[in-house]
């Protein structure tokens, strides 16, 4: 099937059922709960985020955990968002998993570098403006770090591939990269919904396998507001079932390529039938004065095939407070 033309076939789906099943906002929408995000100008925020993750398989479990804290300021508004800088400024890694020592080097590069960006008027960053800057401090960084890699060719190779994310990020792709947590931050900031109101969209999310990226259905929802103006957002992610579907053909016809068995229709539906593969995505925002104070967000991946059996789990927070 043309991937082009389900694309759309979702798209116009996802159109008709908010324009069916979304309450009218022309009018409503200057009676929202909502505040509009606007940070004072000079004002300093700490970003503080967490990620517990644990990966289960026949032969083990591991776990890791990895906690940064940032420090972002709100240099200016501009007509259509805002200016602000972002300071890594701590971070830790610990935990059992074989990859604790590359995500540990990965935390520490962007240590005390100022990133510089732009963001729209919800706050979601649109690009850094001292790219070129930031880029070479990486660099920097990453070739100190590298020294603790000098005796071990393969974890040195590993940890150049990982670095490469960071000290050659394009212009397209450096925003949520390098300042991630304000993307998810983002999200719940000026949304423009009431209480009740939901939203379903198709985007790319990873493939907790690797590869290519899978089609995944959101579910956005402004599920409170509390006395005191509070909003608390739920989103739930799934991957489309087209895309899953996609998806397990071409992994089953990996697998048996790989296991030299023969790659046959009849063998490649025989064992799909046989797989088991979900990926599911809850996220809860909570909303104070137009920003997003805290994130805290959920996945849980199951995959079962041949030899093959593994649960992953990830917890992350990111909790916003002002700065003293």
């Amino acid at each position: 099937m043309d991937l082009a033309r389900v694309t759309r076939a979702r798209a116009v789906a996802a159109a008709l059922a908010m324009a069916v099943f979304s309450p009218a906002l022309s009018s409503s929408r200057a009676h929202a709960a909502e505040l509009a995000y606007d940070p004072p100008i000079g004002s300093r925020w700490i970003v503080e985020t967490e990620i517990r993750s644990e990966e289960t398989r026949p032969e083990g479990s591991t776990t890791s955990l990895v906690r940064t804290r940032a420090e972002l300021t709100v240099e200016a508004k501009t007509a259509d968002g805002f200016r602000i800088s972002w300071v890594q400024r701590g971070s830790m890694v610990e935990g059992n998993a074989r990859s604790v020592a590359l995500r540990r080097a990965y935390a520490n590069v962007p240590e005390n570098i100022v990133i510089r960006a732009s963001t729209d008027a919800s706050g979601k960053p649109l690009r850094i403006d001292n790219l070129d800057e930031a880029r070479a401090a990486m660099r920097r960084s990453a070739d100190t770090l590298a020294a603790q890699f000098a005796e071990r060719p393969a974890a040195r190779a590993l940890f150049d591939q990982l670095m490469s994310e960071l000290t050659e990020a394009d212009a397209e792709n450096a925003a949520s990269v390098y300042i991630d947590a304000m993307v998810s931050l983002a999200a719940a900031q000026n949304a423009g919904m009431k209480p009740g109101e939901f939203r379903w969209t198709s985007k790319p999310a990873q493939n907790p396998l690797g590869g290519d990226a899978l089609m995944a259905n959101e579910r956005f929802e402004l599920t409170d507001v509390d006395s005191a103006g509070r909003l608390t957002f739920v989103s739930a992610t799934s991957v489309d079932p087209v895309a899953m579907s996609d998806f397990m053909q071409s992994f089953a016809k990996s697998l048996l390529a790989a296991s030299g068995d023969s790659v046959t229709p009849a063998r490649v539906d025989l064992l799909v039938k046989s797989m088991l593969f979900s990926f599911d995505k809850r996220a809860e925002f909570q909303v104070e004065d137009g920003m997003t104070r805290k994130v805290a967000e959920k996945s849980t991946t199951v995959f079962r095939s041949m030899e093959q059996n593994l649960t992953q789990s990830e917890a992350r927070t990111i909790a916003v407070s002002r700065a003293p």
